[in-house]
């Protein structure tokens, strides 16, 4: 029997979310791509949090892994309130 993983019911996941596209931004970066959710579900899974996408879409950022942490700016402005790390 396969055990299953623990669910964060707090962390918002991409089948939370239902405009079709979903926009990602890092300022520090210049980044700034709309991705269409659907293409996001079939690539991660619907269940997938946005914090995991997050961090799979910034995979090879230099400020991902940091001494002091994440320092990277990613983020999805669809969450709302939701920032980078740095307050960015």
């Amino acid at each position: 029997m396969r055990r299953r993983q623990p669910v964060n019911d707090l962390a918002p996941r991409l089948k939370d979310h239902r405009e079709p596209i979903i926009e990602f931004i890092c300022r520090r970066c210049h980044r700034h791509c709309a991705l269409e959710r659907k293409l996001l579900v079939k690539a991660f899974g619907a269940s997938m949090t946005f914090a995991v996408t997050r961090r799979r879409m910034a995979m090879g950022c230099e400020r991902m892994q940091t001494p002091e942490g994440d320092k990277c700016g990613a983020h999805f402005p669809c969450l709302g309130d939701t920032v980078g790390p740095d307050g960015s």
